[in-house]
């Protein structure tokens, strides 16, 4: 069976903003696992996982969120440097950077959201967003890691709130749903 940091390696593993942070892929694909895995016990604790499984009860597809009123850490520390090493400046100054254009009210945040690549295009992950935001009436905030994405995010009733270029890095898409 897939774990959830196993899909989210693979829905990220060319991803502007993680290959940003790891530029080799045989470095990239060694540290995602460990990184995902950190990312999600930290929203576990803080925040919220949802997970959609195929028909075989398999992972395919994961979203990280965070509760009004939450921050969550990027990741557990300990792994968030045993990932990243050398990237670490580079990951922390983007993340501050991220968490600079959030919103100053309360509002649901979906950190993260990814489909294992041979399970694409079959909903899952448009489940997993449409279930959390049909439960919630704030505004919800997220960044789009690439202008592709944005309009995945569109149909949900995102709207892009410019765009942010990251120090010597790509450039992301800063996304509300007012309520």
């Amino acid at each position: 069976m897939q774990t959830g940091a196993f899909v989210l390696a693979e829905a990220f593993a060319e991803d502007p903003l993680m290959t940003y942070f790891w530029p080799r892929p045989g470095l990239r694909q060694h540290a995602l696992p460990a990184f995902w895995e950190s990312r999600i016990a930290s929203r576990a604790e803080t925040g919220m996982v949802d997970a959609a499984c195929d028909a075989d009860g398999d992972i395919v597809s994961v979203a990280l969120w965070e509760p009004p009123g939450i921050i969550s850490s990027i990741a557990k520390p300990f792994t968030l440097f045993r990932a990243l090493k050398g990237s670490l400046p580079r990951a922390l100054a983007a993340s501050r950077q991220i968490e600079d254009v959030r919103p100053d009210t309360p509002h649901l945040y979906l950190a993260a959201v990814g489909t294992h690549p041979n399970c694409r295009r079959q909903g899952f992950a448009s489940s997993l967003i449409e279930q959390r935001l049909a439960g919630s009436t704030e505004p919800c905030f997220l960044i789009s890691n690439s202008r592709a994405a944005c309009p995945f995010f569109e149909r949900f009733g995102f709207k892009r709130h410019g765009e942010l270029s990251l120090d010597h890095g790509p450039i992301v898409y800063p996304m509300l749903l007012s309520r």
